[in-house]
């Protein structure tokens, strides 16, 4: 009589998940939305005052999920500089692609970048606040950011500048890279005198003229007198 001979039978295949499929772009709009609250809390509460759970109460998820995406304060505050960061490049470029063609294309790209920034400043005092004030006192890396971030925008307005000095509509002993940084330093009182709630109608009006005097009249070369 034969013996019956055991079966033998491969790896058992997992089971079939259940449920909807995750979500596609689920994890990049999570991310946003913390950021976002992040913002938010830091900028109301200050950031060493704000804590994880006060952005996950912001954002009506659990605390795992901010850890989930962001493992620490700090990682998170990063983001929301580069939030901050970005918005303040928007206002400065306003969607110009191009660069000025004459003394008077740039005293108007000057007027508009302050008055944007004024804008700006009005609509998010806490934000701008968080991210050109508080931050730096942070650490000695997020100081080094915000170095960068003033290098950057002088960098962009000096390759503004060397193309008027080539065109002859600016003088040609112009030291772009200085008149860049101290174009810069002359946004920082506007900045100040928003974030103060100082900056009425009038007194903007009157910081915008200066500064698109400044280049009518400090900047101009022989082609444009």
């Amino acid at each position: 009589m034969e013996s019956a001979s055991t079966p033998t039978t491969g790896p058992a295949k997992p089971r079939a998940r259940r449920g909807r499929p995750p979500e596609l772009g689920l994890a990049e709009r999570r991310r946003h939305q913390l950021v976002e609250s992040a913002c938010a809390v830091f900028a109301e509460h200050g950031y060493e005052t704000a804590s994880m759970s006060d952005v996950a109460k912001h954002a009506g998820v659990g605390q795992g999920t901010v850890y989930r995406y962001f493992p620490s304060k700090r990682e998170l505050l990063d983001h929301v500089l580069d939030h901050g960061v970005e918005r303040m490049l928007d206002a400065v470029t306003g969607g110009e692609a191009t660069q000025a063609e004459s003394l008077e294309d740039l005293s108007g790209q000057i007027s508009g970048i302050a008055e944007r920034l004024f804008t700006l400043i009005e609509a998010e005092p806490n934000l701008l606040k968080l991210v050109l004030v508080e931050a730096s006192a942070i650490d000695d890396e997020l100081k080094a950011r915000l170095l960068g971030l003033e290098n950057t925008l002088s960098a962009m307005m000096a390759s503004y500048l060397d193309k008027g000095v080539r065109a002859g509509w600016l003088r040609e002993d112009l030291d772009t890279e200085m008149v860049a940084h101290g174009m810069n330093s002359m946004v920082v009182p506007g900045f100040l005198l928003a974030l103060r709630g100082d900056a009425t109608a009038e007194r903007r009006a009157r910081y915008v003229t200066t500064l698109t005097s400044f280049v009518m009249f400090g900047l101009r070369g022989p082609e444009a007198a």
